[in-house]
């Protein structure tokens, strides 16, 4: 990943909430200059399409007046349905004939056309066999980029970077993990998609977003306890602090299950097709990341240890202008915003 001096907002446009990230890099460290959290309405972003552009754009708007930001430069990030993500083993090939069965793997996969999506691929380094290569495809629809993208110009803001919510986790956890070495899985549960990226040694092997996150708790929770989404939410803020209400419970375990079980079929998934080695070393994060019981149960599932990403593991700030117990409780949902304002211009 290009991680750069300049300095970038980090935007994470989600389906419930919106992130934003500052830093500043001072050497080899890089220093806190904004953060916040700004809730959406609810079905403001349905399916991770822009439902209603006036309303997140004006609450992008009130969040960089709330904060006092100045820098014009921004980077956003997308995921879910508008994303395709596609590891395929191909003969060694010249660099024309590869971009040519590139296009021929993409036309079997999309169900729009291929003049609909922007689209990229890498080489996996030090994956395939002697007589083949492993490449990483990615493709974005166009009209969905292009309408996040519009949600940072409106608010008088330079989108420097597109990235993939999965590709900013990498990011972040390049910065804050730097002694990680072998195979980890790198699980963000968010408010309606789950970013799942495998690295190996620090380079991406597989990605895949899976359409399972917090907002179908936040549904239950509201059909059984005849409360709005709003107050749904609050429940579950409470009951990741703690306050843990008896009925909630079974709801919980149903929902930890669901996910746990999604997650686990995409690594094994990886591990059977992809590498002989199992993955033994699973990082989470995303809002729902903390909700009690989901760690140790995903942890059961994979028998594999789980651990919770900290974005602001080595990212210096100043308590005097940064309340610690703000930064530790909002810490779960800003894996990507950090991701985003690590990059480079």
């Amino acid at each position: 990943m290009l991680l750069g001096e300049g300095r970038i907002l980090g935007i994470d446009i989600g389906s419930s909430s919106i992130k934003l990230v500052e830093l500043e890099q001072n050497g080899n460290a890089y220093q806190l200059r904004s953060v916040g959290e700004a809730p959406l309405p609810p079905d403001s972003i349905v399916n991770k399409a822009i439902a209603k552009s006036e309303v997140v754009s004006h609450t992008l708007s009130t969040l960089i007046d709330d904060l006092g930001i100045e820098t014009d430069d921004a980077a956003i990030s997308i995921s879910g349905d508008p994303v395709l993500m596609k590891r395929v083993s191909l003969p060694y090939m010249s660099d024309s004939e590869l971009k040519k069965s590139i296009t021929w793997e993409l036309e079997q996969s999309l169900y729009q056309g291929i003049k609909e999506v922007n689209y990229d691929y890498q080489v996996i380094p030090g994956q395939g066999t002697q007589d083949n290569i492993d490449v990483l495809i990615v493709a974005a629809n166009k009209n969905a980029t292009k309408n996040y993208i519009s949600i940072v110009t409106d608010v008088g803001l330079n989108p420097v970077i597109v990235d993939l919510d999965v590709f900013s986790l990498e990011s972040m956890y390049e910065v804050n993990y730097p002694e990680s070495e072998g195979l980890v899985a790198l699980v963000n549960i968010g408010a309606s998609v789950t970013n799942i990226n495998i690295i190996d040694n620090g380079e991406s092997v597989f990605a895949r977003d899976l359409t399972v996150g917090g907002n179908h708790y936040t549904h239950l929770i509201m059909a059984e306890m005849d409360l709005t989404y709003e107050e749904a939410e609050e429940v579950k803020h409470t009951q990741r602090v703690g306050l843990t209400d008896p009925g909630l419970k079974q709801f919980a375990h149903n929902f930890i299950n669901s996910t746990c079980s999604e997650i686990k079929e995409t690594i094994d998934f990886f591990s059977s097709t992809y590498c002989t080695e199992k993955v033994k070393r699973i990082m989470i994060g995303g809002g729902s990341s903390s909700i009690p019981g989901m760690k140790d149960a995903l942890s059961d599932r994979t028998q594999a240890y789980v651990g919770i990403l900290n974005p602001f593991r080595k990212i210096v700030y100043s308590e005097g202008a940064f309340d610690p117990e703000y930064i530790e409780d909002i810490s779960p949902k800003m894996n990507v915003a950090i991701g985003l304002a690590l990059r480079k211009p």
